[in-house]
C-alpha cells in the first residue's frame, strides 16, 4: 500500500519536476575557449548576487542574459559545469536530481 502512495505522489509532481530542472550547457567559442550557460534557476533567487559570488569563487567572468520570456540565463567563461553543479548542491539551491548537464 505504501508503494502505491509513493507512485501516485511521483505521478502528481512529475510536471513540477520537469519545470524545475536546471540545465547546465557548454558551448565551444573558438579553439580552446568555451562558455558555460546555466538556465532554469528559480526566479526568487537574486541572480545578480549569485553571479557576483560565483565569479569570485571560480575566478571567471560572467554575465546575465535576459531572454524575451522573462528568463535569466547565466553565462560563465570556461568549462564550469562540474563547479556549478557542486556549488548548487552545496548551497542547497537545488537537489542533484534536478540538474541536467549537457555537452561533450
Amino acid at each position: 500500500m505504501n508503494n502505491d502512495l509513493e507512485y501516485n505522489l511521483d505521478y502528481i509532481f512529475e510536471d513540477e519536476k520537469k519545470q524545475n530542472m536546471i540545465h547546465i550547457r557548454i558551448q565551444q567559442r573558438n579553439a580552446k575557449k568555451t562558455i558555460t550557460t546555466v538556465e532554469g534557476l528559480d526566479t526568487s533567487i537574486d541572480i545578480k548576487k549569485l553571479i557576483k559570488y560565483i565569479k569570485k569563487i571560480f575566478n571567471c567572468n560572467g554575465s546575465i542574459i535576459k531572454m524575451d520570456d522573462n528568463i535569466d540565463i547565466i553565462q560563465l567563461q570556461g568549462d564550469q559545469r562540474e563547479n556549478i553543479k557542486k556549488f548548487l548542491i552545496k548551497e542547497n539551491i537545488i537537489a542533484e536530481d534536478f540538474i541536467k548537464i549537457h555537452g561533450f
